[in-house]
């Protein structure tokens, strides 16, 4: 049996799981059953994907789609994966029979087929050995989920023949109802559930209210063209066909080019309209939204909503296909009005009144969502049941674009008592037409007319009172129900208070945005143009140099997966040909050390990838094997001029400008002319943090190098702390390290683990010297820079292995030993190792790595392998990294 970490590496490439990963994947190995709920893009399928790696026994994956599985399968076999799908559209008639007998690693199929399949069939494979049973996208499981199918509700019949099997749950869009059912149908036995975080923070929401028609078409095509330069993606997603046949033939009239996806196209033709996009033949696709579940391209860098979603549920799933890799990109939803009225089309082929009611609820969320006013992201997660504290996010319309508000307590005060008035009885259309003094025979008939409030509201038309009830529903102070397909609309509690705090003369204050329709306008006071479209180009943070070859391999990677037929993606994703980029590897054994390269691709594409990347850093004058610096802009957000923190004071924010944007030192900015007296400069370092810690860009590499903070004081630092065993207080911490080790640079090493910056973003700088008496964790701490001194080792000898994103001392047996016996406690084992005179091999190096958990660094190695030299060992450890029977995690060298 494999290890979780050498799986990880040698078929996916990374050298660290996801916390919640390691914790479901462990329990599905221990035969557990789990429900796991992760936002788009978190890493779920590797959930189900490393257990069948790591026991030798087949999965089975039930996935809603066949073309969702024909891509699984086709980025599977990129990574060396032995996977397959049966289904209706396999040719090959050999695939089943190879099933039964355990000839794949992960096999794929549709719900349909897992309830239709022979029974001879899992009784053979269960023979062979099963290690999970997973159910992707579950939440079709429920009538309560927005994609119910009811094949999906017969799946608990296969714990009849899988009885020992886990059986694994995993959506990305599932409320607690959706949970329960999920856990019910599937008859799970007291299952693990693990529910991560829904927030996308990479991801850019807006929302625009538009008019329907041709012009807009022109405007939103005008849009599109301009994203096409900066790379990546486009999905449009159209509620009807005859939208996404006018949004593709306006396109194609511009020139262009772009796919069509919708249910009454042939299926050749979906399929190679899908075909093409996955493989980035195409940029962008028009489609309804049977295109949502069938995707799963990592490098969608914009997904259009043209039409309000029928709820937050959808939304939320094809918005999700935006930014897997968690590059900056953008959600736009455009909306009319109509769009809420389509309850009963979406409701007509349902049966169930309890489905219905589902529906009709979903559709008034979403409805609540477009027409919001406040933070769209902290609405989205609240829904599901997550708690986004702050109160803007700093990455969406609303948190970014400055809105006009003024005091609406009047014309609050009016609309709530004329609800009140029709008793709850009406939905929000009778108050209005009641306060524009409509003499409707409705209203003459319930005798409203007579009412003192009619006619009050005539200076706003009705479209002005609609919006301004809808930031009262909002806000809780007015409540929305459904009761079959009408909506009825009451004052709620908050509602209550302040007509109780109000007469006809006075009401409390109540400050409100104005909305597009309240300021008379036919769309949102903001255009698209006003934000910065993904910020930047996906090429930020290169130098001219390393842009042009970031595309230029973008464009080598297109070629390689065009000649082998398959999707550049499934070769490698955008974020590594970033890594590769910065780094340029010239050895089999740097690429490979590469997150996100994975053995295959080493093996199978490593030769050319490297000649590649060779000829093109010669032609742009590139050196090779460089260290990748931490680029803070990874995950950016979409604004007006910068991410900046609505909650930052403005005198920090203004201290976060000047060192980032403007490039002053943290002296200069302390002793500003403009500043009516001076301010400390520990102040100002402090206000750094705080903008870091809010999620504003940052340069971990300059700071550190501002305020001296190098590898070596952190090394120290991890010490000290792992002695104290808390970080709650900085004192204790403090006088375990030696004076030249500042409050400031503990706050800062502290404040980079809260920010989940790895200690690899400080560059080599200085190495700190440290006092030999200084002691860690009960052993001896020295610095690098006198263990240099001391022993006559090389600057390249120095251990720096990361360990929970920091470094961590470990055990040297420096041959000069003697000399700080009196200094520190014993670190070498009790036998004599300095008569040892042991010669490395790639075999013995092998033996001796399985024997260490931990990993060893390369002073580890050659203190133990003392009858070879430096180069011998760097050359024999850079094969075995080549043929991946070791990795490279940090400064750490691991058994595979």
């Amino acid at each position: 049996m494999e290890s979780m970490s050498s799986v990880l590496k040698k078929y996916f490439g990374f050298a660290d799981y996801r916390p919640y990963q390691k914790d479901v994947i462990q329990k599905i190995i221990e035969k557990k059953d789990c429900l796991v709920v992760m936002a788009t893009g978190s890493g779920k399928s590797l959930c189900y994907q490393v257990p069948p790696l790591v026991v030798k026994k087949t999965g089975i994956v039930v996935s809603p789609l066949i073309s969702l599985m024909q891509d699984q399968v086709m980025a599977l076999k990129q990574r060396g994966v032995r996977a397959e799908y049966i289904g209706s559209t396999q040719m090959d008639n050999t695939i089943q029979t190879r099933a039964e007998h355990g000839q794949f690693d992960i096999l794929f199929m549709t719900p349909e087929k897992a309830c239709t399949i022979s029974s001879s069939f899992w009784s053979n494979l269960l023979k062979e050995g099963i290690s999970l049973l997973a159910v992707d996208e579950a939440h079709c499981i429920s009538e309560w989920g927005h994609d119910f199918r009811v094949e999906y509700k017969q799946l608990d019949k296969l714990r009849v023949f899988l009885p020992d099997v886990p059986f694994v749950g995993l959506t990305a869009t599932a409320t607690e109802k959706v949970r329960f059912d999920i856990i019910t149908s599937l008859k799970m036995n007291n299952p693990y559930v693990s529910v991560g975080s829904f927030d996308r923070a990479n991801l850019f929401y807006g929302v625009k209210l538009f008019n329907r028609g041709q012009s807009f078409v022109d405007e939103l095509v005008q849009d599109i063209s301009k994203q096409l330069s900066s790379g990546g993606s486009t999905i449009i997603y159209c509620i009807t066909i005859k939208d996404v046949e006018q949004i593709f033939k306006s396109l194609a009239e511009a020139g262009i080019e772009a796919g069509m996806y919708h249910g009454q196209m042939n299926k050749k033709a979906r399929e190679e309209s899908h075909r093409l996009f996955v493989r980035d033949e195409l940029q962008i696709m028009v489609a309804t939204i049977a295109f949502g579940m069938g995707i799963d391209k990592p490098n969608v860098r914009q997904v259009i909503h043209y039409g309000c979603p029928k709820s937050i549920e959808s939304y939320y799933q094809e918005s999700g296909r935006c930014g897997r890799d968690g590059i900056a990109s953008a959600c736009w939803l455009y909306y009319t009005r109509r769009d809420f009225n389509l309850g009963e089309f979406y409701c007509q082929d349902l049966k169930s009144e309890s489905q219905k009611k589902a529906v009709m609820e979903s559709l008034r969320a979403a409805e609540r969502y477009c027409v919001l006013t406040t933070c769209r992201r902290k609405f989205l997660l609240g829904y599901f049941g997550e708690n986004f504290s702050a109160d803007r996010c700093g990455n969406c319309d609303n948190c970014t674009v400055s809105k006009k508000e003024r005091d609406m307590s009047r014309e609050a005060f009016l609309l709530m008592a004329c609800i009140h008035s029709c008793h709850g009885k009406w939905g929000l259309n009778m108050p209005i037409d009641i306060l524009r003094g409509s003499r409707a025979k409705k209203i003459v008939e319930a005798q409203f007319d007579k009412l003192p409030l009619h006619g009050l509201g005539k200076t706003y038309p009705s479209t002005w009172w609609r919006a301004l009830g809808n930031q009262l529903i909002s806000h809780g102070y007015l409540k929305e129900t459904v009761v079959d397909f009408y909506r009825f609309i009451s004052v709620d509690a908050k509602g209550e208070t302040f007509l109780a705090s109000s007469t006809p003369d006075y009401q409390p204050r109540l400050v409100l945005s104005l909305t597009a329709e309240m300021l008379g306008e036919e769309e949102n006071g903001s255009t698209q143009e006003e934000f910065k479209t993904l910020a930047t180009s996906e090429s930020e943070g290169f130098s001219e140099a390393e842009r042009q070859l970031y595309q230029r391999l973008l464009e080598e990677r297109l070629k390689l997966a065009r000649s082998v037929g398959t999707a550049p993606y499934a070769i490698c994703g955008d974020q590594t040909i970033r890594k590769i980029t910065l780094t340029r590897p010239s050895t089999k054994a740097r690429l490979a050390n590469i997150d996100g390269v994975n053995q295959h691709l080493v093996t199978k594409y490593g030769d050319q990838f490297l000649q590649v990347i060779q000829k093109l850093s010669q032609e742009l004058n590139l050196s090779s094997d460089k260290e990748a610096t931490v680029h803070t802009n990874e995950v950016r957000k979409v604004s007006l001029v910068t991410n900046q923190s609505r909650k930052l004071p403005p005198a920090k924010l203004e201290a976060w400008r000047m060192w980032h944007e403007d490039g002053l030192s943290i002296q200069m900015i302390a002793n500003f002319p403009g500043r009516s007296a001076p301010i400390k400069e520990q102040t100002v370092a402090e206000y750094l943090l705080e903008a870091a810690q809010d999620g504003l860009p940052f340069d971990w590499t300059r700071y550190s190098e501002m305020i001296g903070l190098t590898k070596e004081i952190i090394l120290q630092i991890q010490g000290a702390i792992s002695k104290v065993g808390s970080t709650e207080k900085l004192k204790p911490i403090k006088n375990e390290l030696p004076e030249d080790i500042s409050y400031q640079h503990i706050k800062t090493y502290l404040t980079m683990l809260n920010c989940g910056v790895s200690s690899e973003a400080i560059q080599p700088g200085d190495h700190y010297a440290g006092k030999d008496d200084e002691l860690v964790n009960n052993e001896a701490s020295i610095s690098s820079k006198s263990l240099i001194e001391k022993c006559d080792l090389t600057t390249n000898d120095i251990p720096s292995g990361a360990v929970n994103g920091g470094y961590q001392l470990r055990k040297l047996p420096f041959t000069c030993e003697r000399e700080l016996t009196s200094k520190r406690q014993k670190v070498v084992e009790a036998e004599d190792i300095n008569s040892i005179q042991l010669k490395a091999t790639e075999s013995s190096i092998v033996e001796w790595l399985k024997n260490l958990d931990e990993g060893a660094t390369l002073i580890d190695i050659l203190k133990h392998f003392k009858g070879s030299n430096e180069d011998s060992v760097v050359e024999l450890l850079n094969c075995l990294e080549g043929d991946f029977s070791i990795y490279k995690k940090g400064s750490l060298y691991k058994i595979m």
